[in-house]
């Protein structure tokens, strides 16, 4: 399956979902031979292999027959070179999707949660008192499913690992709808940081994104 939505967020700056319908070997033959990445053997052979590769794929079709190199520091976070180009870029995946974040000015989170009820089973883990108070009833799995993902944003835009998403990732209240922007905020010891959190559901998928800058620690 080709991507199903390219998203243009600035002139810097692209969304980009795949919908996964293909097999593991016709996920690689795609990638051809201009795509490197150190572990790509390693990953290929994990349970998850067909996400890994989904995505993959859709940096291939962003830049048909250029050069793509990927890697991950220490901290588990992704770098990107398109033609010796650095792009910043984020990378999620959930059930049938996966999806990519891309942009050359600025630090770029994303991810997308599927909406499902089961949530509510773990509403507590990331749920603070303050966002109890707005999305905490059996009802509200929509704005629970937000804020999970809007917590997971601002954990790949922090980048640093080491985050509790009870004390040191907070959401405002809001009212969940079809898309629209919420405010997040990262609280650790003396760094503070609010983030505005643009959203848009995408076939009972929430998607996240935030294309703030981070500053270094």
């Amino acid at each position: 399956m080709p991507l199903v939505l390219q998203k243009i967020i600035d002139q810097s700056s692209t969304l980009a979902i795949w919908k996964i319908e293909e097999s593991s070997i016709e996920l690689i033959n795609g990638l051809g031979d201009n795509y490197f990445e150190e572990s790509h053997q390693q990953r290929i052979q994990q349970v998850n292999a067909r996400h890994y590769l989904a995505s993959r794929r859709i940096l291939t079709s962003l830049f048909p027959e250029q050069k793509i190199h990927l890697w991950k520091n220490e901290f588990n976070k992704p770098y990107l070179k398109i033609e010796e180009t650095p792009y910043f870029v984020s990378i999620t995946h959930s059930f049938d999707y996966a999806a990519i974040f891309i942009s050359k000015n600025t630090e770029v989170g994303i991810d997308m949660e599927k909406i499902d009820p089961r949530i509510g089973r773990v509403k507590h883990k990331f749920l603070n008192t303050s966002e109890f108070s707005f999305a905490g009833t059996v009802s509200e799995i929509h704005a629970q499913t937000l804020i999970w993902s809007a917590k997971e944003t601002l954990y790949k835009l922090y980048g640093f690992k080491e985050l509790d998403f009870k004390a040191n990732l907070h959401i405002s209240p809001f009212t969940a709808k079809q898309n629209g922007i919420i405010l997040g905020s990262i609280q650790k010891e003396n760094y503070h940081k609010e983030l505005p959190i643009s959203y848009f559901l995408w076939d009972q998928y929430f998607i996240t994104y935030s294309t703030e800058q981070i500053q270094s620690l």
